[in-house]
Order: structure tokens, then sequence, then C-alpha cells
């Protein structure tokens, strides 16, 4: 069997362990590519006084899960222009505690004691996790975003007002008449007035840096729709009580006056009830202070003096808070009563106006179109103006905040697996193992190599291999130079006869090692059985085909010296492809056939070729007879 050899296998199978390499790694990397995920994080603490203590700075308890809460998701989600699921991104966030090594093995230190660690952190990391598909930038600005809006819904909810929205928003969904029109306008730029005012109050000296105004600048330019843009819409709806749809205006408007008289005598009920209520406690606390203070009571006999001190311990408490609170539920039902009464009076008027108006044909001071046109503008003013008020107080918002809440670490994304390292590990394992397997594989071939085509007795290819051998060269010409020959051992029959078949066959494994040896260094050596000996060596002229005779001779010779009892005859065919001029393996075997039997048997010596006939046949002849007469 052939000896065993790591580096003959790698070489044998080096395709096959590049090929699984490659293939190994792509599957690493396209599997890593499936499994990847991309973590952004930032670190943010809360510099508020109660932060250390676990609270927010309106005083209730913090809670961190507010920052990937579903308002503050959708609000990112729409800065950005994604329409991603609002659960799907909330799934992919977490935010853990950020601890000091020395605080955490305190921590750890007191829970093996048994006590419960007090320390509350005032610092953050928060996490999103994109997945491959949507990308690393993907990651970056959804939690840029989520940081972003939870800034501002953090000081909306615990540090400033929440923004006042547009009223005037719902025109576009609605069918409204123009003078209903004009009154949610109205309503709409009353109330951002008002929120204008207190910001105004409260925050004096801000100004945004991106639309430029302050709150000042933005009450004066809301002032001026108030004043004269909403009152010319006013005048030129009713100065000739221009409408959509006359009948269905008029339903509008009585249906809002009935309600509205339900309401006003619903609260004047409860109104009258409270005042009859009060007047009791009045009465009732007047009779309580005579009873406490009236001298002709007796204060140190009888059952009064018992009964008021019980009554005194009973109801003492809450006499002055129940007191209050229902004057100010009066006042409050009085104030409600009132504004009521001036609407309802303004609807009736408006009523009034649109019952009485008259429309005739020419009179008409605004055209319909001139009024959807003033309408129009209005609406547009507004929302336009709305847009520096909403951007003014998210900006105010993210001001106030940055002094409650900071970003101390800059967003970082890292791949959640790291393909690189994995395809690096990859290609050294898949190398390792198809080395290994190479080795095994090479090996277990050399096994089948052995079992099926050696020779058992000369450790040489077998008349199997000899024939796969020429099958192989059957199929193509060959080269120039091509040598051939074919060896029988002559004397292998009478030491078998005359020694035993063992003794002949170690002789016969001697003469096949000598044979090896130019096997393994010049071409192929195979045995075809009864002691005959193929060899086919390329690229191999008959001079040099004649040196490797002439050396394997010296080699038999030595050999026959040693051991005398036991001497080694062989006779050799040889045929060379450009000296005989026979291109076909199995042509140019069969003639060196031919030569070796056209010979006789030879001697350590020499060797019957027969290549240049009778004459050479004849001195190796004489050569081997001299030989044996010698021997003798």
């Amino acid at each position: 069997m052939r000896k065993f050899s790591i580096l003959r296998y790698l070489k044998q199978f080096s395709l096959l362990i590049f090929l699984l390499s490659v293939i190994g790694s792509l599957t690493i990397y396209f599997y890593g590519k499936s499994q990847q995920h991309y973590v952004a994080s930032t670190v943010i603490q809360y510099t508020n006084d109660g932060a250390k203590e676990g609270y927010t700075p309106d005083g209730s308890p913090l809670n961190v899960d507010e920052i990937y809460s579903s308002t503050v998701i959708d609000a990112a989600l729409t800065d950005l222009g994604y329409h991603s699921n609002i659960d799907s991104i909330r799934s992919n966030c977490y935010v853990e505690e950020v601890i000091p090594e020395a605080q955490q093995k305190l921590n750890e230190a007191l829970l093996e004691m048994g006590e419960d660690p007090s320390y509350v952190t005032d610092t953050y990391r928060v996490y999103y996790i994109g997945d491959n598909d949507t990308g690393e930038d993907y990651a970056w600005n959804v939690l840029d975003a989520i940081i972003k809006n939870y800034y501002e819904f953090y000081a909306e909810k615990y540090v400033e007002e929440q923004l006042q929205n547009n009223g005037a928003s719902v025109l576009a969904e609605g069918n409204y008449d123009y003078i209903e029109s004009a009154q949610v306008l109205d309503d709409s730029v009353s109330k951002i007035l008002d929120y204008l005012l207190d910001k105004r109050a409260s925050h004096p000296n801000f100004r945004s840096v991106e639309t430029g105004y302050t709150y000042d600048d933005l009450y004066r330019i809301y002032n001026h729709l108030y004043e004269y843009e909403i009152p010319s819409l006013y005048a030129a709806i009713l100065t000739d009580a221009e409408t959509n749809d006359i009948d269905l205006l008029m339903s509008r408007l009585t249906k809002d006056c009935e309600d509205m008289q339900l309401y006003i005598e619903n609260r004047q009920e409860r109104a009258d009830s409270l005042k009859k209520l009060i007047d009791n406690f009045i009465k009732r606390n007047k009779e309580m202070m005579d009873y406490h203070y009236h001298i002709s009571y007796n204060w140190n006999n009888g059952t009064e003096y018992i009964l008021k001190n019980v009554e005194d311990d009973h109801e003492h408490t809450n006499k002055e808070t129940t007191y209050d609170e229902l004057i100010q539920e009066s006042v409050n039902l009085n104030i409600d009563i009132r504004q009521k009464t001036i609407e309802k009076e303004h609807k009736e008027y408006l009523l009034s106006v649109f019952e009485t108006a008259q429309r005739a044909e020419g009179q008409e001071t605004f055209s319909p179109e001139e009024i959807r046109e003033k309408l129009d503008h209005c609406v547009s003013l507004v929302n336009e103006y709305y847009q520096y008020v909403e951007n003014t107080g998210h900006e105010l918002n993210r001001y106030l905040s940055a002094n409650y809440l900071t970003m101390i670490s800059s967003i970082n994304v890292q791949p959640a697996v790291n393909i690189k390292l994995y395809v690096a590990i990859a290609i050294v394992l898949f190398a390792l193992v198809g080395g290994v397997g190479a080795v095994l594989l090479g090996r277990a071939l050399d096994f089948v190599d052995y079992f099926r085509y050696v020779d058992k007795t000369v450790q040489l290819p077998n008349r199997a291999r000899c024939d796969a051998y020429i099958g192989e060269w059957s199929s193509r010409l060959l080269d120039e130079d091509f040598s051939c020959m074919a060896i029988k051992m002559d004397s292998l029959t009478s030491l078998s006869s005359e020694y035993g078949r063992t003794v002949g066959d170690e002789v016969l494994k001697d003469f096949a090692m000598i044979l090896k040896s130019f096997g393994d260094l010049y071409g192929f050596v195979g045995y075809n059985g009864s002691g005959v000996f193929f060899a086919f060596f390329a690229d191999c002229s008959s001079e040099k085909l004649d040196v490797i005779l002439e050396a394997i001779g010296r080699q038999v010779d030595k050999y026959n010296k040693l051991n005398p009892e036991h001497k080694i005859l062989y006779t050799c065919g040889k045929a060379v492809s450009s000296s005989d001029n026979v291109f076909e393996i199995r042509d140019l075997l069969r003639l060196a056939m031919q030569r070796l039997h056209s010979g006789q048997t030879s001697s350590v010596s020499g060797y019957i070729s027969g290549e240049n006939g009778t004459e050479d046949g004849q001195d190796c002849a004489e050569a081997k007879i001299t030989e044996k007469d010698s021997d003798k």
C-alpha cells in the first residue's frame, strides 16, 4: 500500500478543499445576512432634581417605557414619512438602566445579603433593533426620530403644556355653511390667542430659530386675523345673508337655539337647587353659631350640653369645605348659564338675519364666489399661521426638555452579527474540515486501491491496475519517447520447485522491490502475474531506458552476490514509441512482449531485448551460456 503522506492527499484534493471552503463561507455569509440585525443605541440622562429618586419634573413617577409609547412611535414615523407598523417598531425597542460598575457590585452585594438596593439611576440606554431588510441607516433614523419626539413628549407632559390644536382643520372634513365656517374660524383663532397670550407671559424672551418669531409676534399676527380678517368675512356673509343652503342653515340654527335653551333650563334648575341648599346651609350654620355662643344655654348641665358637643365633633370638620364647594359650583353654573345665554342670543340674531334678509336680484354686495374666495383666504391664513405656532411650540419644548433631559452619547449603530469575522472563521474551519476530509478520503482510496489494485505478494499494481493503466492511455496517441518494458523473472519456477513456493515468492518480492524503486522515480511498474512485470516510462528515450536497465542489472547483480543460492534470472523486452514508430500503447506493449519471448534467459550481467534482431539475442545467449559454464 502507498505510503501515508498528508501533503500528497492535500495536493490531490486541493480543488475539493478550495470548493468546500468557498461554498461553506458563502453559506455562512448568506445565512449571516439573513439573520443580520442592526442595533442602534444611545444614552440619555434625566437632569431634573427628582430624577435620582425616580420622579419627573412635575413630581410624578418616571416611566421610561414612554420612550417607545404609541404616541412617540407614531410621531416619529410621521416625521420620517415611513409607513411601518407601530407595534412592530415598539417590539424592537427596549430600555436598560446604566448603573456604574461600583454601584452594580454594591447592589449585588446587598442582594446577596437579602437587602433591597435603594439606588435609582437617572441614566438609561435606549435601543432600537432594525432588521437586515431595512438596513443600517433605517435603524439610525428611527432611533433618532424616537428620541427627538420623546423629548417633545416628555416636555409637553411633564414640563410644558400641550400645543394648542388647530380648530380650523375641521373645515376640510365637514359640510359647513359660510356663517358656520366663519364661526369655526372665530373660535379657533380666539383659543389660539388665549394660548399665545399665556405663552407670551411665561416665555417673553423666547424666539424660535426656525420661524424667527416670538410669542408676542405670533399674538400680534393672530390678533390682526381676529380684529380685521374674520370681521371682514362676517360682514361679507351677513350683508346679504349669503348661504349655500338657506333651509339647511335655518334648520341648524333653530336646532342649536332649542338645544341651548334646554341646556340653560337644566343648568338653571341645578343653580336654583344649589341656591336653596346654600340658603338652608346658611340658616343651619346661623343656628349652630347661636347654639354654640348664645349665653342663655346651660353649659354645664342637661342633655343639650352633651348633644351640642357630639354634634360639634361630628360635623365641624367638613362644614367649611362643603360650603365652599357649593358656592364655587353655583358660581360656575351662573357663568356657564350666562355664556350659553350669550351664545343663544347670537344664534337667534343670526336666525333673524337670515329669516328677514331680502336677496333680490341685483342687490348683492358680494357674490358667492367672492365670499368663498374670502373664506378660503382666511382658512389659508389660519393654517399658515398655525404652522408658525406649532413649530415654535415644538422648538420651545425641545429647549425646555434640554434642561431636564439630555443625550450624553451620539447614536451608534452596530451589526448584531459580525459577518466578516464569521466568514473568516468559516474559511479556516471549512479548510480544516476539507483537509481532514481529504486525508481521510485519500487514505480510504489508498486502502481501496490497495485491496483492489495491488498484488499482495509483490506489493505492486496487479493485472487489473495494469489493464486500467493501459486503458487510460489507449484512447490517445503516445508522445515521443514513451517507453515500455516487459520483464519476466525466469528463475521463479526453478526456485519454487527447488526450495518451495515460499522462497520463490520471497525472491520474486525482492525483485519486485528493485523494479518498484525505478517505477516510483520514472513511471509505472506493475505485476501481470506468472513472474511477468510491465513498466511504462513517459518521456524516456531509448538511451535513457538502457541506463535504467543497466541500473536494474547492477541492483540484481548485487542481490545475487548476497544470495548466491537464490539468484534472480530475468529476461526483458523493450519498445520505444519514437524509435519503433509505434504510438498506440497496446501495440507498443505487444512489441515489447514479442521481443521478450524472442530472447532467452538472461543472467545477472545482461538482458535480452531483441531490439536489434538476432545478433543481440545471440550475444545475450552467449553471455548467459558463459555465465552458466563459469557457474559449473
